[in-house]
């Protein structure tokens, strides 16, 4: 009756809700730092622009997202015609998926990364080719590209990656792209870019001008603080997106979502004050596991990816003490917080790691 492919997937679980676990540990307070959302919120435009819109809920919404693709037309410098927009990058990536994979195809990803490339393609009927980060939980682009063959269609890169938090320079991504064969798809996600400050992060829209099998995705969810509203969307050459669309379900994005996304987009200065808190807490939380020798990876996101093989039993302590992070089977994906909930959870780390060190 199903999909034989599915019988390889699990459905998403989202865990407990914070009442329940407040109920078992006997918390007050649960901090949730288990899926990289944006502590600070978002922008109190947002809030402006829903109250001071008028929505009819029995008309369908703008399906081309027109205030939103002008808007980003102007800040980004790309024609209106280069978008695609979806329910976040998650849609997004169904869509890429749906238009160019099939049983005769494979792609190329790193790992560990953003599972929903591979799930998506095993769906599809796709294989897929995942390729081990090196030692410094990077890309191994020497690899990736070794591992491309006539039946890959779709590249992924995610800059920073999800989970390690690392990145790649401009320099890395163009010599990479520059090798890649011109049929087949570079996805640049970039949903962590604003949180990134090295100064030879990749400029992926000059990258996609240059090569015309080049997207970029971005998304609304991360430093913008709406991942409530599920807004993502692709940068591309208008052959490629013309594609894309014919698969996109129609009025996809809700009139509100749109509202929110152009009300955070015009103010940049609440994002960049996100981004310099993040960054501060961000120093802070890598000076400190440095000075107690936890290991972890270099990150320019607004999360951190600590190395251990007790990943779940730390993240159940860390549980109990009133805080959510996210277990992989190689270490612990921890949100940013603010200042304040990191010097709370950093010492309960440094305890419930020290606690496992035997087995670390």
């Amino acid at each position: 009756m199903f999909k034989k492919n599915l019988a390889q997937l699990k459905a998403f679980n989202p865990g407990p809700s914070l009442d329940e676990i407040k109920k078992k540990y006997g918390l007050e307070q649960v901090v949730k730092l288990d899926c990289n959302e944006n502590v600070y919120g978002a922008s109190p435009l947002v809030t402006k622009a829903l109250t001071e819109s008028f929505l009819n809920p029995s008309l369908y919404p703008d399906c081309r997202n027109s205030a939103l693709r002008t808007a980003l037309s102007a800040r980004l410098g790309v024609e209106e015609n280069s978008f695609l927009f979806g329910l976040g990058l998650d849609e997004i990536i169904v869509l890429i998926s749906r238009t160019f994979l099939d049983a005769n195809s494979n792609i190329v990803m790193a790992w560990p990364t953003f599972y929903e490339y591979y799930s998506h393609a095993l769906i599809e009927g796709a294989a897929t080719q995942k390729i081990p980060c090196n030692a410094e939980g990077r890309h191994d682009l020497d690899s990736m590209l070794a591992a491309i063959n006539d039946q890959t269609k779709l590249v992924w890169i995610c800059n920073p990656n999800n989970p390690t938090g690392t990145c790649l320079s401009d320099s890395e991504l163009r010599r990479f792209i520059q090798h890649v064969p011109e049929d087949v798809i570079v996805l640049l996600d970039e949903a962590y870019m604003d949180f990134a400050d090295r100064n030879d992060f990749p400029d992926a829209l000059a990258i996609m001008r240059e090569h015309s099998n080049v997207l970029v995705l971005r998304t609304f969810s991360k430093a913008y603080g709406l991942a409530s509203f599920r807004v993502g969307y692709a940068i591309g050459d208008p052959k490629i997106i013309n594609e894309l669309e014919k698969v996109r379900p129609p009025f996809n994005n809700p009139q509100i979502s749109q509202i929110a996304a152009v009300a955070a987009l015009n103010d940049q200065k609440f994002l960049k004050e996100c981004v310099r808190k993040n960054q501060e807490v961000r120093q802070m939380t890598i000076d400190y596991l440095s000075e107690k020798k936890i290991d972890f990876y270099p990150t320019q996101a607004n999360f951190i990816f600590v190395k251990t093989e007790k990943a779940a039993e730390i993240a159940e302590q860390l549980r109990a003490g009133g805080f959510l992070v996210n277990p992989f089977p190689t270490g612990l994906r921890i949100t940013l917080g603010t200042m304040t909930d990191m010097r709370r959870l950093l010492p309960l780390l440094a305890d419930a790691w020290q606690k496992n060190a035997k087995n670390i």
